[in-house]
């Protein structure tokens, strides 16, 4: 995946973390049943590959196929956007250490 500019204001307040905070809250709003459980996973996935200098992209491409899974509606659209914020936080974050 190309690493790319964010958009004015397209960064999540605290960072890939912040982001992470609200996938978990948008998974818990999910109804309970298999494909809502792998979506809860699929977070905890990224949360945790995040503070283990894990393979992050991975997890967010599995979680990007759970997340299609579920169809298109409120709390499905809001995953969409916060995976979509996350990965201009870790282009951001890929950017910055590149800098460095």
């Amino acid at each position: 995946m190309p690493i790319a500019r964010a958009p004015e204001g397209a960064q999540g307040p605290d960072g890939p973390l912040g982001t992470v905070r609200d996938l978990e809250r948008y998974a818990g709003w999910l109804a309970r049943g298999a494909g809502p459980a792998r979506v809860r996973e699929g977070v905890k996935a990224i949360g945790a590959a995040l503070a283990n200098d894990g393979d992050v992209l991975a997890a967010v491409q599995e979680l990007q196929a759970e997340v299609d899974k579920l169809g298109s509606g409120g709390v499905a659209g809001l995953l969409r956007q916060a995976l979509r914020t996350l990965r201009v936080d870790l282009d951001e974050k890929a950017l910055g250490e590149r800098d460095r």
